[in-house]
């Protein structure tokens, strides 16, 4: 398996954090290290009329999300299957990167201390494309490349 788990204390420069903020009431976030975003979990109907929204989570099923995006990423890693995707309009200029995860989009959001997240907007298909790859080599790594991962409930920055 590609993806190993690892303390956050220990954890590398590209390590993929997914954290659960403090409160009853909470969000899940994906974090890859050596990016400036962070992917949050989201719902979406499969209506391109009406945008994804944003997931928030007991406290108790926060845990099992986290725990079920591991099994998708470890899943599309076997079935050589990039759970990485580009979504909107290219015409209008107006990309989104989301990651596939079961019945949950993980929607690319800038990171941006006490301000809420708002989904990552990119200028062009080849923006979109390049920023894509990046974030698929750290979920959907090669074969030989083993990826760090970590679990943070307590000490979030």
């Amino acid at each position: 398996m590609t993806l190993i788990r690892t303390d956050p204390r220990r954890a590398g420069p590209t390590a993929l954090g997914i954290l659960i903020p403090h409160g009853t009431k909470t969000i899940v976030i994906l974090r890859p290290r050596s990016l400036e975003w962070d992917l949050l979990a989201a719902r979406w109907d499969g209506d391109r009329a009406q945008p994804p929204q944003f997931c928030t989570f007991e406290r108790d099923q926060a845990a099992i999300v986290a725990r079920q995006l591991i099994a998708t990423l470890e899943r599309a890693i076997m079935e050589r299957v990039c759970p990485v995707e580009t979504f909107g309009d290219p015409a209008s200029q107006r990309l989104e990167i989301w990651l596939r995860g079961g019945d949950l989009v993980w929607i690319v959001c800038r990171r941006a201390p006490g301000q809420a997240y708002q989904p990552v907007l990119f200028n062009s298909h080849e923006e979109a494309v390049r920023a894509g790859e990046q974030l698929a080599s750290l979920v959907w790594p090669a074969p030989d490349v083993r990826q760090e991962y970590y679990f943070n409930t307590q000490n979030l920055r």
